[in-house]
């Protein structure tokens, strides 16, 4: 069907597309993934409530009865893959699976907003609804249950969720590993070249930690298809070689910090902030707040920078 909301399906795979507005406009999307077993099913993620049409669309191509939803998992409490909880715990009865760490974002949309949005003053120039309360629903819903690394979703008929941590882009986040298929569900520890916005993460150290373990598993685990909340279906070769570019990128904004704060020391965060998106012609808002803030405190306890009244200064290697 050339109007198909279903992008990718493959063996008990189907993913929705859903277009993302703003800045991503014609850029990226988000997906959600459902997952069919002989007993249960399952959707990963619940995506953004402009796409909740394409959801509702996809439920009735793809045959499935609302009440046939057993699950729905959540890698991780963002805007984007969570604006639909509301709306699908209500008229599915499913239970909302989720890593613990943050439970109580998943469960609150407006202190979901506030602790990344307006995490720092300089940030509270940015207004909440654009890109964050607007791509969710009026309503949210808390988790049912809670799973961690090695925690597993059987579905029936041999397939299984297995729950993998990635932390870093979000200190809770997860993904899924379906061993019959070697099929490795991933949101966002892996963010496309295109990406209009600097890279989010939460720690630096986490962040290259997971990308470590995701190389690693992709070898030991003889992942053949990689599916993603932002990229299409890639193999591992591709896989790869976005792993190395998202490591570049991580990179390039702790480059840009220290030449910002080398070449005018007692630089405000702001202006540091400006500098990294600048430098990746990247849009200057609130996520990049979040990463340069992360790898500032990361050079901190380091030693090699230091705050000194309102602004930041070298102290070396």
């Amino acid at each position: 069907m050339s109007d198909s909301v279903i992008s990718y399906r493959k063996g008990p795979f189907a993913t929705v597309s859903m277009g993302l507005p703003g800045d991503h406009e014609g850029k990226t999307a988000t997906r959600v993934f459902f997952v069919k077993g002989e007993n249960k099913l399952a959707l990963i993620d619940s995506g953004l409530y402009g796409g909740l049409p394409d959801l509702k669309k996809a439920f009735d191509e793809l045959g499935y009865k609302k009440s046939d939803l057993d699950y729905l998992l959540i890698t991780h409490e963002h805007m984007d893959h969570v604006g639909n909880n509301g709306w699908l715990k209500e008229e599915t009865g499913c239970k909302i699976l989720s890593h613990p760490g943050r439970m109580d974002r998943i469960a609150d949309n407006m202190l979901n907003a506030k602790t990344i949005v307006h995490a720092f003053a300089e940030g509270e120039e940015f207004d909440l609804d654009p890109e964050y309360l607007d791509w969710m629903g009026p309503t949210a819903a808390g988790l049912d249950m809670i799973i961690t690394e090695g925690d597993k979703i059987d579905l029936g008929g041999g397939i299984v969720l297995e729950t993998i941590e990635f932390l870093g882009h979000s200190m809770a986040e997860i993904g899924f590993f379906e061993e019959s298929t070697k099929t490795l569900v991933i949101a966002d520890p892996l963010l496309p070249k295109i990406n209009p916005v600097l890279y989010l993460y939460e720690c630096p150290k986490t962040m290259r930690a997971t990308f470590d373990k995701l190389e690693r598993f992709l070898k030991e685990r003889n992942v053949e298809t990689v599916i993603f909340a932002h990229e299409e279906p890639m193999g591992v070769e591709g896989t790869m070689e976005l792993l190395s570019d998202c490591r570049r990128r991580v990179d390039q904004v702790e480059k840009s910090i220290l030449d910002a704060i080398k070449e005018k020391p007692g630089i405000s965060f702001r202006e540091i902030r400006d500098r990294a998106c600048d430098d990746q012609g990247m849009v200057r808002e609130w996520r990049a707040l979040v990463s340069v803030n992360a790898s500032l405190n990361a050079f901190e306890m380091k030693g090699v920078v230091k705050k000194e009244n309102n602004g930041w200064v070298y102290c070396g290697d």
